[in-house]
């Protein structure tokens, strides 16, 4: 493509394409095009986080419109900030609460990427992701009452499986966490836990 063409190519892209840009920019040879699609996983949320808080900056410039076209604006600061915005990565669209419906959002991807590396942001490590994702995964299991929660050395086995770079430390700090989390102190006691139906 020559100097023309780029000088005049559109510099505002989707939200899928600017998840892209944010991910490619923080993991670099470590970005997978496959974490758009793990919306639970630690990357995916973490690039997430930088793409709204690069919106809330007032830095990255953004515009919107409605699907039917009847609305449009300039994506505020304060837009980003709402509660219920999110990003609707699956169709390429943001909810703006304002609107009360997901709207078409363009992101002006050279402002944003200059956004990411002005902040010099470091990737959460490979370490540090293990134990993000382990997390996760304790507290879903934690979260159901009715399953049978395996004893703390094998669901470690399964863990460290799961989770190749898992250490033990991670894995007892991520248990603990997740105990936090779902209120499941029952868990957190010494020896045999009791049937909870009785004796």
């Amino acid at each position: 493509m020559t100097k023309s063409h780029l000088a005049n190519a559109n510099p505002f892209e989707g939200p899928r394409q600017a998840f892209e840009v944010v991910g490619r920019e923080v993991f670099h040879e470590a970005w997978r095009a496959e974490y758009i699609e793990d919306p639970k996983g630690a990357e995916h949320r973490e690039v997430l986080l930088i793409l709204r808080n690069a919106l809330r900056s007032g830095d990255v410039s953004a515009h919107w419109h409605t699907l039917d076209f009847k609305h449009s604006g300039d994506l505020r600061p304060r837009d980003a900030d709402q509660e219920f915005f999110r990003f609707i990565l699956r169709d390429d669209l943001v909810f703006h609460q304002d609107m009360n419906e997901p709207v078409r959002c363009s992101i002006h991807i050279e402002q944003l990427r200059r956004w990411v590396r002005g902040k010099e942001i470091q990737p959460t490590s490979p370490t540090q992701l293990a134990k993000n994702q382990c997390l996760d995964w304790l507290v879903e299991i934690f979260s159901d009452p009715q399953r049978a929660i395996p004893p703390f050395e094998a669901l470690k086995h399964d863990a460290k499986n799961r989770f190749p770079r898992l250490s033990d430390h991670a894995f007892k700090e991520a248990r603990k966490r997740a105990i936090d989390i779902t209120g499941r102190y029952d868990l957190a006691k010494a020896g045999r836990r009791k049937n909870p139906i009785g004796k």
